[in-house]
């Protein structure tokens, strides 16, 4: 196995050796981040590559990873990479103002000429970067193609324009497109994430990584049959997956808690004398106005928002928050349901969030609609609001 190692001296270094540096928060870094970085080596005839663990704040540090864990699981994600493997911590050490153009010439002058892997869906907001220029004139940018995502050539001939063709190199590997949120929601969860090498999963369970709600996931299943359990992580996923794909700016731990938590009063209707509307008692809307009141009670949920998504996730209503109409729309589409037309709803909602909504919103109004059965009112708000008055 190649050598890993970590200093913070510029001291021992051979500066001949042709080097590719590839940052990111590796939280946790997984297999697609060890093969663009493999094919990158290959490629470029790279002897050595640095990988830079970014530094984030106590209070930030991807919620479930510190740096010294990062650290570790880098060490031990990219090992066999190539003959000598750097996990550098410069950006933990410096602490702050770890912008490109500021990192990249120290990193130089530590190691000799360097290359800086990057993807293209990174480079794609080239203008955005602190001090592009500086960026670009510091080192080659090697540019690796994602999936789903505009070429390294492409990229290269945009950016190119403005800051010269000369410094960017493209790469031949197209990488899968593969959500650090997804991983993590995986984790979090208790599951596997096959996206992860065996030793890096392994070194997460053994450590208690990403343990934050397993006490909350395990009380929930003991509520739960199987089934239901499997639609709760199910609805989890999806929240997460449109929340990281639209952009829709929701907070991780809120999407998280009040997807996890929506049904956990569904097998368990008991009213306990916990305040819910008196005319959804005995209706199949009852348990989101319970699961919000059981959701405090029982799992110690204090904020509104989230308990707000609970309480509304079944009937919706008018003027919903982003968070209410996420946890609302990824229930009615989450990936265990396979009945028609829930499959051709969720393919609207992966390509527009709003037009999903408002689809799967008009297809349970029409239903129950036909059903004859009653309609909740909050129902016919959400319904007269988004679709017959439109309103954005």
């Amino acid at each position: 196995m190649p050598l890993t190692i970590e200093k913070n001296k510029y001291m021992g270094y051979n500066k001949n050796m042709s080097t590719i540096v590839f940052g990111g928060a590796f939280a946790p870094p997984h297999k697609e981040h060890v093969e663009m970085c493999k094919n990158a080596v290959k490629e470029l005839g790279a002897e050595r590559l640095v990988i830079v663990p970014t530094f984030l704040p106590a209070h930030k540090a991807e919620h479930y990873l510190y740096f010294d864990a990062r650290r570790e699981l880098c060490k031990i994600a990219f090992a066999d990479v190539c003959d000598e493997v750097i996990v550098d911590d410069i950006e933990n050490v410096r602490g702050k103002d770890n912008f490109s153009y500021i990192i990249l010439p120290l990193l130089k002058e530590k190691y000799g000429d360097i290359i800086y892997l990057v993807g293209s869906d990174s480079l794609a907001y080239f203008d955005k970067w602190r001090e592009p220029k500086k960026v670009a004139s510091a080192c080659k940018i090697a540019v690796c193609s994602r999936e789903g995502y505009i070429s390294a050539e492409d990229v290269i001939e945009e950016v190119g324009k403005e800051y010269g063709r000369q410094n960017f190199v493209p790469l031949e590997y197209v990488g899968k497109d593969v959500s650090s949120s997804m991983i993590k929601t995986k984790l979090l969860l208790g599951e596997h994430a096959d996206e992860l090498q065996k030793e890096v999963n392994d070194y997460i369970v053994s450590h208690r990584l990403f343990d934050d709600y397993r006490a909350m996931v395990d009380q929930l299943k003991s509520y739960q049959t199987d089934e239901l359990f499997f639609h709760s992580k199910s609805v989890v996923k999806r929240a997460v997956d449109f929340n990281s794909k639209h952009i829709l700016l929701q907070d991780y731990d809120k999407v998280f808690l009040a997807a996890l938590l929506h049904d956990n009063a569904k097998q368990r209707k008991s009213v306990d004398g916990l305040d819910v509307p008196a005319d959804a008692i005995g209706t199949p809307v009852l348990h989101q106005f319970l699961g919000a009141e059981k959701a405090r009670r029982d799992f110690g949920i204090e904020d509104e928002e989230i308990l707000s998504a609970i309480r509304y996730h079944t009937t919706a209503k008018a003027n919903m928050t982003m968070l209410e109409k996420l946890i609302y729309t990824a229930d009615s589409l989450s990936d265990d349901r396979d009945y028609e037309p829930i499959p051709a709803i969720r393919e609207i909602a992966k390509a527009d969030f709003e037009k999903g909504f408002k689809t799967i919103l008009k297809y349970t109004y029409d239903k129950i609609s036909e059903r004859g059965t009653g309609m909740y009112p909050l129902t016919e708000d959400a319904y007269y609001y988004y679709i017959v008055e439109n309103h954005d």
